[in-house]
């Protein structure tokens, strides 16, 4: 009977152990995706935030005037639920929006190369803080708009170095500065998606000078209060006028995506997750994110699976101390009746040893 419960205890351990294991993992999969997180970098210690993306297809893109309608709904919403900064000029909440992305072809005198292109506007490296390896993120606030940020790949395929922050470029014949180089993600779900093209990032502003018109918008991102639950999600919602039956836009509560609720509604899913029935193509980094996702929600299945064990194990003992309790209950209570006499047989003994040392 003894060697029963050892090995119990033993199956138990290691249960517990895997499950503590496959714990630490799910956390750093959800920490692994800074993408994800910049609702915590934004509100810092101050009121709850949620991070929300709006996807569409191209079919019906948003254009700059629909950005800007888009801002004017959202600061109505916010200040009709009384969301408001409490310093003056100070934001409460930023966005930031993107183009699908283009190919086109990049060029110095020394080389070319084939780029995916993505135009961006707001506050775009907030939302995507890419390791800046020389130079820096160029800005909405910037007096040119002929900047540029590329990634490592195509900085040495143009010019055989990394450090080139300030050189120049020609995208598709037009003439741009290098703003910075960033390194491409070594997480190893960013590089399933991200491809092997290089990729090249330019203000809004700046695409316009390629001559092929003003850009247009396939990703809105934002960060704004949350002070009950689904209270951002549902702002923007209503700022961009969605209905429930739009095939053609996908709204996308980032800050809850690794959520106990949204991991089971993924397992629940699962054989459907991968059918898609609309038009919307995702960018690289939410691609990237639907995998963590399904890690997520897999790692959360596992981590069931081993605590069932001790979960019953622990059923199985407590059954037994409820069937028992009045045979454990007596033996307690005859426990506690001998407990003075071993106070007073305990007492004597001290008194008698004490009696033998002065004798």
């Amino acid at each position: 009977m003894r060697s029963k419960y050892i090995v119990l205890g033993i199956l138990n351990a290691v249960s517990l152990l895997v499950f503590a294991v496959l714990s630490v993992i799910a956390a750093a999969v959800e920490k692994s995706l800074p993408d994800q997180h910049a609702a915590e970098r934004w509100a810092g210690e101050e009121m709850p935030y949620a991070q929300v993306s709006v996807f569409t297809d191209m079919t019906s893109p948003m254009d700059i005037n629909s950005v800007f309608m888009a801002r004017v709904n959202i600061e109505k919403k916010l200040t009709e639920a009384s969301l408001v900064s409490e310093k003056e000029g100070a934001r409460i909440w930023a966005d930031a929006f993107s183009s699908s992305q283009r190919k086109i072809s990049v060029s110095t005198d020394r080389a070319t190369s084939d780029a995916n292109l993505i135009a961006t506007g707001g506050d775009f490296f907030l939302f995507h803080p890419f390791e800046i390896i020389s130079g820096y993120y160029y800005s909405d606030d910037d007096v040119m708009h002929d900047r540029v940020l590329i990634d490592e790949v195509l900085a040495w395929r143009l010019y055989g170095a990394s450090d080139v922050a300030g050189k120049p470029v020609r995208v598709d014949g037009t003439y741009y500065v290098i703003s910075g180089v960033f390194r491409q993600s070594e997480n190893s779900d960013v590089e399933k998606v991200y491809g092997m093209s290089p990729r090249i990032f330019m203000p809004y502003e700046g695409y316009s000078l390629l001559g092929g018109g003003e850009a247009v918008f396939t990703c809105y991102e934002a960060c704004l209060p949350n002070q009950v639950t689904g209270q951002g999600k549902q702002i923007i919602t209503e700022a961009l006028s969605v209905q429930e039956e739009n095939t053609d836009i996908r709204i996308v509560e980032n800050s809850v995506r690794y959520g106990l609720k949204k991991r089971f509604e993924i397992i629940a899913d699962f054989g459907m997750r991968s059918v898609v029935d609309g038009a919307v193509v995702y960018p690289f980094w939410e691609n990237s994110a639907r995998i963590t996702e399904d890690k997520s929600a897999l790692l959360l299945a596992l981590q069931i699976v081993f605590l069932i064990f001790p979960v019953c194990t622990a059923a199985y003992l407590l059954h037994l101390l409820v069937k028992n309790r009045k045979k454990l209950l007596g033996k307690a209570l005859n426990a506690l009746k001998h407990v003075p006499d071993r106070v007073r047989s305990s007492y004597a003994m001290r008194k008698s040893r004490k009696a033998a040392v002065k004798g």
